[in-house]
Formats: C-alpha cells, sequence, structure tokens
C-alpha cells in the first residue's frame, strides 16, 4: 500500500466528515471527524484521479457535491471536506492506557511473560512458512472487518499483505508493522483481544478466544515477529498516559517493586510533551534498556532483550515518534509520585524482556 506522506508531514492531505447529529444546521459548532487511514488513502487517490465518486464501506463519497451518502438512504448525507494535516494532529487514543487497573490478572511471574495470546495459540511452536501465514492473515482480518462493517478497508489490509507475500518475509513483516501504525479497526480489535482473553494453563478458556487465535493470531505473530528482528532501542524513556482512580493509584503503589504484565502491543511516544498534553492525570514514563552493564544486568538479558522498536518511520505521523512495545512486556513498578507542575501523576516503569 502506497504512502500518500511526502518527507514533510504537513503536506498530506486529509478527509473529514460532518459529525453533528445534524449535519445541515448551523445552530451548534461544526463537528469533523476524520476517515479511517485507509479511507484517505482512497478517496485522495480517487480527488487526484478526478473521479466523481468513490464507494467505501456503507457510504459513497461524492466530489461533486462534497457529499458522503449513505448507501442504504440516499437522503442521508454529511458534507465532507478535504484538509491539511500538521504536526498538532496527535492520536490520544493510541498512547492512552485502556485498561490502567491492575488486576490479578496483570501480575506476571518471569517465566511468563511471552505474549500468552500467541503462546495459547500455539504460534511459538509452529512451523508454518510466513507466506502461508500472510495468507492466513489476510483472510482473518477480512473476516474480522467485514463483522465490524469495515470490509473496505480489511480487503485493502489483505491486499497489501497478499502484495507483500510476493517480495518476501522482511517484507510481510513490514508490512504487518506499516498496517498496525495506521488509524483503522485492527490495531484497537487485536489489543483489546489480546488484552480480554483468558487463558489458563496455556490454553484458552473461551472458544470467542479460541476462534480469535485463528483469525487474528496469524497477523499479530507476523507483527511480534517484526519486533522480534528489528534493532530495538535502548537507553531510551518513553511515554505513554491513563486515567486513574485514587483506588488505582493506590493499588499501584502497595504492588511498588512488584512486575506487571502489558499483554497487548503497546504504543508509546518518545516526546514527552504529547503524552503531558493529553488531558488525563497519569503519565506512564517507561525506562528501556537493553544495554548489558558492569555486571550484566538488572534489565538486561542477552537473549530476551525488551522488544521496543521505533515504527515511527513507516507512519503516516512520524512527528508522533512511536515506539511500540511488543505484546507479553512486563514492567516492574518503580516510583508513584504527584508532579505538581503538570499536574499528573508520574509512574516509573521499567520494561523487561524474558528472563
Amino acid at each position: 500500500m502506497a504512502s500518500q506522506t511526502s518527507s514533510k508531514a504537513q503536506q498530506r492531505f486529509v478527509w473529514v466528515w460532518k459529525s453533528n447529529v445534524d449535519p445541515w444546521s448551523n445552530v451548534e459548532p461544526d463537528e469533523w471527524k476524520r476517515y479511517s487511514d485507509i479511507a484517505n488513502y482512497m478517496i485522495e487517490s480517487a480527488y487526484k484521479q478526478k473521479q466523481s465518486q468513490v464507494e467505501l464501506n456503507d457510504v459513497w463519497i461524492n466530489f461533486n457535491f462534497e457529499v458522503q451518502i449513505n448507501k442504504q438512504d440516499s437522503n442521508r448525507q454529511r458534507p465532507i471536506k478535504r484538509i491539511t494535516q500538521g504536526e498538532e494532529y496527535i492520536r490520544q487514543e493510541r498512547y492512552t492506557l485502556e485498561e490502567p487497573q491492575l488486576t490479578p490478572k496483570s501480575f506476571s511471574s518471569t517465566d511468563s511473560s511471552w505474549c500468552k495470546f500467541l503462546q495459547a495459540a500455539g504460534y511459538f511452536d509452529t512451523d508454518i512458512s510466513a507466506n502461508a501465514l500472510a495468507e492466513k492473515a489476510a483472510a482473518g482480518i477480512v473476516e474480522e472487518g467485514t463483522k465490524l462493517g469495515e470490509k473496505t478497508d480489511a480487503e485493502a489490509m489483505a491486499d497489501a499483505l497478499k502484495k507483500a507475500k510476493r517480495k518476501g518475509i522482511e517484507e510481510i513483516r513490514v508490512c504487518c508493522a506499516r498496517l498496525y501504525t495506521m488509524n483503522s479497526f485492527l490495531y484497537k480489535l487485536i489489543n483489546k483481544v489480546m488484552r480480554n482473553a483468558e487463558v489458563r494453563y496455556g490454553r484458552f478458556v473461551h472458544e470467542s478466544d479460541k476462534n480469535y487465535a485463528r483469525t487474528l493470531g496469524p497477523y499479530c505473530y507476523l507483527l511480534w515477529r517484526y519486533l522480534y528482528a528489528k534493532n530495538r532501542e535502548t537507553g531510551i524513556v518513553v511515554f505513554r498516559c491513563a486515567e486513574l482512580t485514587k483506588e488505582m493509584i493506590d493499588d499501584y503503589k502497595k504492588h511498588q517493586g512488584q512486575r506487571v504484565s502489558w499483554d497487548a502491543f503497546t504504543s508509546t511516544t518518545k516526546k514527552k510533551q504529547i503524552a503531558i498534553n493529553f488531558d488525563k492525570n497519569t503519565l506512564f514514563h517507561i525506562f528501556i534498556n537493553n544495554e548489558r552493564d558492569s555486571l550484566g544486568g538488572p534489565f538486561y538479558h542477552p537473549r530476551w532483550p525488551v522488544r521496543a522498536v521505533d515504527i515511527s518511520s513507516l507512519s503516516e505521523y512520524p512527528y508522533e515518534e512511536e515506539v511500540l512495545l511488543a505484546a507479553g512486556t512486563q514492567m516492574e513498578i518503580n516510583s508513584i509520585e504527584y508532579d505538581r507542575k503538570i499536574n499528573k501523576y508520574c509512574i516509573a516503569l521499567t520494561a523487561y524482556g524474558r528472563n
């Protein structure tokens, strides 16, 4: 899938639709929502080719009248417009912890820091080729995307994976990482599934999780392998935010010095200011160290380093400086303090690889 982004992020054009309850009313302030990155690519490509319209999941985009038309009811229309994206646009939900509370499921011993979802799905013991996994990943994405009403996006992602397959294993993994950077249903769905999966004694408890392992497991494993193979970040602090209740804060304090496992892939940013600017009350400082010190540790293991990879070069939003942590990353809770300068709780964590 070709990128429409030049080396200057501010030259990127994005399409938005008016999301007000009554899109034709002038009583309330205008509210505009972005299309997904893949839908935006399709709209922009059709626009540049001077087409009169383009088909998305459940709507037509009509360029002549600058409207979005519902396929089921042509009278249901909304204004659309083309705007220039600058670096002021930051994807807040991408860097906000969705499950900040500590639960028994959060805590892991050092022998369980593999991604539990992939482990239960059997992918760490698989001998399936990358090409076969890419085919399975493409089919699974289409199946799940169709259920969510995102068939157009899903088919575009599947097509990108199939094209990457012709270029070899490295391009397949890079394609998976690039798809993850996009604003789409995919990264949200896989992380929800991986966080919520119930695994006991290395097996899934629920049939729904087994089915997700069939449809989404191949993609998740290819993405995990991308992070395994790439040069990893070290000696840096990355950031993420959350909204925590007083009870949650007290729980973090109670478990200071213990390790928690983040079961999903985790997007973080190198830019502290990005996370500070979000309207949340807690800022996570995550220290990543893959260097061996004079004692050979304590956070370093020569075979199982922290899988933290800068994926900003693959993104339409490179200025966010996104660093992706692999699913199953362990964090030790180092400290919890309130910073009056920024009016946030600051929770310091140290990321561990598998020891």
